[in-house]
């Protein structure tokens, strides 16, 4: 879903909602399409766009390899500037610099690409090793790599430490 920034500066309380569906997201298997609802709006220099969004994934279990439905929903919000403005803070930033609450984007061409936005809030919500049950035991081949102790060819190291 792209936002265009004259619509935004056009709209007579400089503020656009938006209610959308989306089946595709760049890098994310969905098992439902994802909604996403929310606003964008005229903000100091820039253009604040906050929303949330609900879908649900599909993706394996770390442990078992079987396909896995997961719920995700939450709120997302991003700051952005037109690309000049973008540009010039980008050059100012010293070497450290403190990092907002609200993430800093380009308006690239004049767009605000929401689904985007949306994808790095899911991507940094989810569980980094999704399990299809927490007492789930994997994959019966994984049972000869299990840690039964000393790795054999650690065993002669072991001699020289003593």
């Amino acid at each position: 879903m792209i936002i265009k920034i004259d619509e935004i500066r056009a709209s007579q309380n400089q503020r656009v909602d938006f209610d959308f569906t989306i089946s595709k997201i760049e890098g994310l298997t969905l098992a439902a399409p994802a909604e996403i609802r929310g606003y964008a709006k005229v903000e100091n220099e820039g253009f604040f766009v906050c929303g949330e969004y609900r879908s649900k994934l599909k993706t394996p279990c770390v442990r078992c390899l079987k396909d896995i439905s997961l719920d995700v929903s939450g709120e997302f919000q991003g700051y952005f500037v037109e690309s000049k403005s973008f540009k010039k803070y980008l050059n100012s930033l010293e070497s450290e610099c403190k990092i907002d609450e609200v993430e800093l984007g380009e308006a690239v061409d004049g767009e605000i690409d929401v689904a985007r936005l949306v994808r790095e809030h899911i991507i940094l919500e989810m569980s980094p090793y999704p399990v299809c049950e927490p007492e789930c035991d994997g994959l019966e081949e994984m049972e000869k790599y299990k840690d039964d102790g000393v790795d054999l060819r650690w065993k002669e190291l072991l001699g020289l430490k003593n």
